[in-house]
């Protein structure tokens, strides 16, 4: 599955949770970290099916935004915006704004991050 999924632990529901944040609504849980991935890919399939079996809208992922936001607890962006050419306003209005890259500034940004 090429979408990004969040997996967190709950004090509130003493679970793990997991979420695919562009399947909206997609989200799951297990006692285990690996119970809930297990648990959130299984209802990322069921949802993809059930949109394809409805002819509902199933978004694009958007890789470099999903890898952004995966690290970005360790990024500087206006470093990111260097590295990958991107203008770093535009970098930083479409992560704000949730707008998505071009797929361009996706291999860009990506090649940025992992060094390519």
């Amino acid at each position: 599955m090429k979408y990004l999924i969040k997996i967190h632990w709950s004090e509130e529901d003493s679970a793990y949770l997991a979420t695919v944040p562009a399947l909206r609504g997609c989200i799951s849980h297990g006692d285990s970290y690996q119970e809930a991935m297990v648990n959130i890919q299984e209802a990322a399939e069921l949802w993809l099916e059930m949109a394809r079996q409805y002819r509902d809208p199933i978004p694009e992922p958007d890789l470099a935004a999903e890898e952004i936001t995966r690290l970005a607890p360790l990024l500087n962006v206006s470093k990111l915006a260097r590295l990958s050419g991107v203008n770093s306003h535009t970098l930083a209005t479409k992560l704000r704004r949730g707008t998505r890259f071009t797929a361009d500034e996706s291999q860009r940004i990506l090649g940025a991050i992992h060094g390519v």
